[in-house]
């Protein structure tokens, strides 16, 4: 009975999670229990088991007596996650390249060509690329590190959609990962390192001016 009732508050988790990140759900909005148990069909005990879960990710604020709310990011949050992913992807990398084989090559030969397929759609896919970055630095063997950086970009994710139109930083982050798979053939680690970082504060800056553009429109 336990396990089923996880499970059900994992589904929720998921489908409130989903709901903040395509914006259905926007910054400060209010997540009453009652409200969501309803629409989702369950008891208030998953709903409650589901924001506590959300809340240790980072999407949802818990406020006493008011409850539940989506969390807010600052613009000077946002960058200060990109630059504590340039610290720790980089440092993930550095570990990840003198252990590489073909194999794992190929793993992000794959990815970097479903991420590239997907961006001719139109369509940005932050899983695509967040499986491709995940593929770099699985050699290092830093499980935890590296759920925990897939945690960042998940709760990027509804602001990184915002770049789905702007085409060029599609275009430059394909190259990027091309390049990259290059230095990492190359065992050249400290090009590699230097371009994982650029590629990863340019595109934290270019995310901060679009939105510093949307809000200020």
């Amino acid at each position: 009975m336990l396990v089923q009732k996880k499970t059900i508050s994992t589904q929720v988790a998921d489908a409130i999670r989903q709901k903040i990140l395509i914006g259905e759900y926007e910054a400060n909005f209010q997540l009453r229990q009652e409200h969501l148990a309803t629409e989702f069909g369950v008891s208030r005990i998953p709903v409650r088991e589901a924001l506590h879960q959300l809340h240790s990710e980072g999407f949802v604020t818990l406020v006493s007596h008011k409850g539940a709310v989506v969390t807010s990011i600052s613009l000077d949050e946002i960058l200060e996650l990109y630059e504590l992913r340039a610290r720790i992807e980089t440092w993930l990398l550095a570990l990840a390249i003198p252990r590489m084989t073909e194999a794992d090559l190929a793993l992000a030969r794959e990815r970097a060509k479903q991420h590239q397929e997907q961006g001719k759609t139109g369509e940005y896919s932050n899983q695509l690329n967040w499986n491709f970055h995940a593929a770099l630095y699985a050699p290092s063997g830093r499980k935890a590190t590296i759920e925990l950086v897939g945690r960042i970009y998940q709760q990027l994710e509804r602001y990184t959609r915002m770049m789905v139109t702007l085409t060029e930083i599609q275009a430059q982050s394909d190259r990027d990962h091309w390049h990259l798979i290059d230095l990492c053939e190359a065992k050249d680690t400290l090009r590699a390192v230097g371009l994982l970082e650029m590629h990863i504060i340019t595109s934290g800056k270019f995310l901060v001016d679009r939105l510093e553009e949307l809000r200020g429109s």
